[in-house]
């Protein structure tokens, strides 16, 4: 869930920045950093420079696209800032240029009024016939987030991060409350399922408006384990102490029944090893931003990561990250849910707009992305897309989770302003 979601200009870049990595050589996270220092201090060559390089390390990251168009344009470069805003538009992205003031050297020229007529037409462009509605949870304030499946008993899970509790969906379509509030979840957000184990894992944190919760309030993360049948907490677990307190939003489950944990405000991957009776902190990374959607592969070796600005592909034995590049049509940016299935990934995106669901088909060693699909975009459904599963080769996900409604504590949502939570389905293929 990104209720505190990243912005697709200049600001975006510092919530994603990482500690040093020890090299005389800064890494991207170094370098937008000192870029932003650049701006800040009025130094337009400076950055200008930092973003020409930092694109060249970074190919097709919109928001990096984005800001080296802001470079640009401040440093006379119509053509260049035109041609970099090309780039986000055929990445299949809109973003609002009206608001940039760093654009206003451009905007009469006949390459910024293309650029925003292309992603005019983006934001009406519907995709998606196949999209509909698998089932709705008949309640307002739901905010759905994590969405889960039990292959025995095919029942769906949904979580939702306001009410503090999650719902059943037998196969009938009945809805029922399976864990309720007051467990112990504050706002419960990523789930996955351990059928073998017959364990529902959740994970849940503290979110400012949400079920109680405050601005300043400390994130308070944990992981769950429920018993998938009765719903019965078996245990939960706080991830080790750390002057960075951890935010944790989604988990991954592989085969073996490890779990993964991300944290969204911090590079870094957590992991509970079958039996085991604490999580670890497994990976931290000075290249990645803070984590996202996890999708381990069947086979354990590889985990895909979502940091919302890349996909990685690690490596479990040597926790080796490597990006993954974006295809040429399609923007890897604001991925929130990602899911594995039969050699390609879903991903569901929240934070560039329009938000949609995508999928990806990878190579046959998984190390890169061969083709690139919209499934869904610009369903009337769709209000902050969030986490979703693959079932039989069809992605449900909440499609409104519309937690960015619930944002501004002075003026809260009305009912009639909210809709009920709604999973769609949509065939990958």
């Amino acid at each position: 869930m990104r209720l505190r979601r990243l912005v697709a200009g200049l600001l975006c870049v510092a919530a994603m920045l990482c500690s040093a990595s020890g090299s005389d050589m800064p890494n991207v996270p170094q370098l937008m950093q000192r870029a932003r220092e650049a701006y800040d201090r009025g130094d337009r060559a400076a950055f200008r420079k930092d973003y020409e390089e930092i694109a060249r390390l970074r190919p097709g990251d919109v928001w990096i696209l984005y800001n080296l168009a802001c470079a640009r344009a401040l440093n006379g470069d119509t053509a260049g800032a035109v041609a970099a805003l090309d780039a986000v538009a055929a990445h299949r992205v809109a973003m609002d240029l009206a608001g940039e003031k760093d654009f206003d050297s451009i905007r009469d020229t006949d390459g910024y009024r293309r650029v925003v007529a292309a992603m005019d037409a983006l934001r009406k462009e519907r995709i998606g016939a196949g999209a509909a509605a698998a089932f709705t949870i008949p309640e307002k304030a739901v905010v759905g987030e994590g969405v889960a499946y039990d292959p025995s008993t095919k029942a769906f899970f949904v979580a939702s991060v306001n009410k503090g509790q999650v719902y059943r969906v037998g196969p009938d379509r009945k809805v029922s409350v399976f864990v309720p509030p007051g467990i112990g979840l504050r706002s419960p957000l990523g789930m996955g399922v351990d059928a073998r184990r017959r364990t529902l894992w959740v994970v849940s944190e503290s979110i400012p408006n949400m079920n109680g919760g405050k601005e300043g309030d400390p994130p308070n993360s944990e992981l769950f384990a429920f018993d998938l049948d009765t719903g019965r907490l078996r245990k939960r677990y706080a991830p080790p102490p750390s002057g960075k307190p951890a935010h944790f939003d989604d988990l991954g489950v592989a085969a073996d029944g490890r779990v993964y944990v991300n944290d969204g405000f911090n590079p870094r991957l957590y992991s509970l090893a079958p039996g085991a009776d604490a999580l670890e902190l497994w990976l931290e990374s000075d290249e990645m931003g803070g984590t996202q959607g996890l999708a381990p592969a069947p086979d354990g070796r590889t985990l895909y990561v979502s940091d919302y600005r890349n996909l990685w592909k690690v490596d479990v034995a040597s926790k080796k990250a490597t990006r993954l590049l974006p295809p040429a049509d399609l923007a890897l940016n604001g991925i929130d849910g990602l899911v594995y299935a039969d050699g390609r990934l879903a991903a569901i995106q929240n934070g560039i707009e329009p938000s949609r669901a995508i999928v990806l088909d990878l190579s046959p060693d998984g190390s890169a992305i061969v083709r690139s699909r919209i499934l869904v975009m610009n369903h009337p459904a769709l209000d902050e897309p969030t986490l979703g599963t693959i079932v039989d080769g069809v992605l449900y996900f909440s499609a409104n989770n519309q937690g960015h409604r619930f944002q501004d504590a002075k003026n809260p949502p009305k009912p009639e302003d909210l809709k009920d939570a709604v999973v769609l389905r949509v065939p990958l293929r």
